[in-house]
């Protein structure tokens, strides 16, 4: 349908109509490729959870763990680039103070707690003192990119926040004054936003871990081979790049969806046949772990991220609120699978490879196996070198820490550990080893199902 000869007003219905209609994930996904090459499955859940920050709380927190230079930080920034400027909140690296006096204001106490009905949070000597401030931190429908993981302080004092524990947290902070003193500040923060993390130290912290989406940027021949065409078409003429991705058709369309997802003011998603998910999702967990209480939400997210994403054809209950429907389960279901294994074990897609496609194959005889042989099957696999380092202080603990795997000394060379592989954890069995390809465990029933 041609624009230019319909009045304006029947323009803008049409126009309204193609950005109001049904959209795949197979779209969305071909989209984001525009400057995000391959590594489908962890952009499209980042997608996804940066689309539900509107949302009153079915917000998810997002953790890139891989090796460097493989698109870690890259992939949320080029994502975030789609939506609303105001919404996004990029960090290097923050300490507790910092944090707290870089994004919040002062505001008296009393015209806080009458504006948002929090008299219940301070007691009445605070109350009754009108010219004591407060720093009030408002993080609401926000979306928040460290591109290094931040001090373990602030992290500490973030998994309330994380957790989604309560609207409002309270901190009392202690900071620095003249002449060595330290005087105490009060702090109020309002959830609840999206917290993504890069990073290529592997956490071996439960808290951390149990609260996150773990995901990976591959580092496949393809998509470096795809990335490179990229980088050299835009530092060989900036201008000329900025001028393609600002006059794209699909990425403006995607951003104008964006805006119109916004404006619609959708804070609520209703999941009627949420047993039947239950069901189905238990089917394949029949040995359920503590853990899983926070895994399955994360599934329930994704489906209100994919009626989000249609909300303009789902049914609406009221001016808040849509309900999802069985194409939202299915899609939701099927992305969830590709990251479902390692994720359940706690662990990124990277280490899990690492532990399916390396040191499984070297220890199949019971034998175990070194790390100076785990290093030499990955050069020999991938064609780069593998960081000792890396491998002893971070993938081997991780692995060890999810059960996977166990160290012992070798008794002819007491200065050198033996890996041997343990009896798994009890999780989904979703996909088998040889589904997983580098892509991060993206297996080829994505493709089949409609995904990519």
């Amino acid at each position: 349908m041609s624009l230019a000869i319909v009045e304006p007003k029947e323009a803008f219905l049409a126009l309204l109509r193609d950005y109001a209609r049904e959209v795949t994930l197979s779209e969305i996904s071909h989209i984001l490729s525009t400057t995000v090459k391959r590594d489908d499955a962890p952009k499209l859940i980042t997608f996804l959870n940066m689309l539900l920050a509107q949302t009153r709380e079915d917000q998810s927190n997002v953790a890139f763990q891989s090796e460097s230079s493989t698109g870690k930080s890259y992939i949320p920034l080029e994502i975030a680039a789609y939506f609303p400027l105001k919404d996004i909140r990029v960090y290097a690296g923050a300490s507790p103070t910092s944090f707290f006096h870089q994004v919040g204001k002062w505001k008296p106490i009393v015209e806080l707690a009458r504006e948002h009905d929090l008299l219940g949070l301070f007691d009445s000597d605070e109350l009754r003192d009108e010219k004591r401030k407060i720093i009030f931190v408002d993080l609401k429908g926000r979306i928040l990119i460290f591109t290094d993981m931040p001090h373990w302080q602030l992290i500490e004092k973030l998994r309330p926040l994380l957790s989604k524990d309560k609207e409002y947290l309270r901190y009392d902070i202690t900071d620095k004054q003249g002449k060595g003193g330290l005087r105490t500040k009060t702090v109020l923060l309002r959830g609840f936003p999206v917290v993504i993390f890069a990073t290529t130290n592997a956490t071996q912290e439960d808290q951390e871990r149990t609260r996150m989406w773990l995901l990976s940027a591959s580092g496949e021949q393809e998509k470096l081979v795809e990335s490179l065409e990229l980088s050299g078409s835009k530092i060989a003429n900036r201008e000329a790049y900025r001028e393609w991705i600002e006059d794209h058709p699909q990425r403006r369309w995607l951003k104008e969806r964006i805006r119109e997802i916004r404006a619609s003011r959708i804070t609520d998603i209703v999941i009627s046949n949420w047993r039947e998910i239950l069901e189905r999702y238990r089917s394949k967990r029949p040995h359920l772990s503590p853990r899983t209480q926070r895994d399955w939400p994360r599934l329930l997210y994704l489906v209100k991220a994919c009626a989000l994403l249609n909300c303009f054809q789902r049914v609406r209950l009221n001016d808040s609120t849509i309900m999802a429907d069985e194409r939202d389960v299915e899609s939701a279901f099927t992305l969830y699978e590709q990251i479902a294994t390692p994720n359940e074990l706690g662990l990124s897609p990277e280490t899990y490879r690492i532990f399916q496609e390396i040191i499984v194959p070297l220890t199949e005889d019971g034998d175990g196996c070194s790390r100076k042989q785990i290093s030499k099957e990955y050069f020999d696999r991938y064609h780069r070198p593998l960081s000792d380092d890396r491998l002893r202080r971070q993938i081997l603990p991780t692995l060890e820490s999810a059960g996977l795997i166990s160290q012992e000394v070798n008794p002819l060379n007491r200065r050198e550990n033996i890996v041997y592989c343990t009896m798994p954890s009890p999780v989904s069995r979703t996909l088998n080893s040889h589904e997983y390809r580098e892509d991060n465990g993206a297996p080829s029933t994505l493709e089949n199902n409609g995904i990519v």
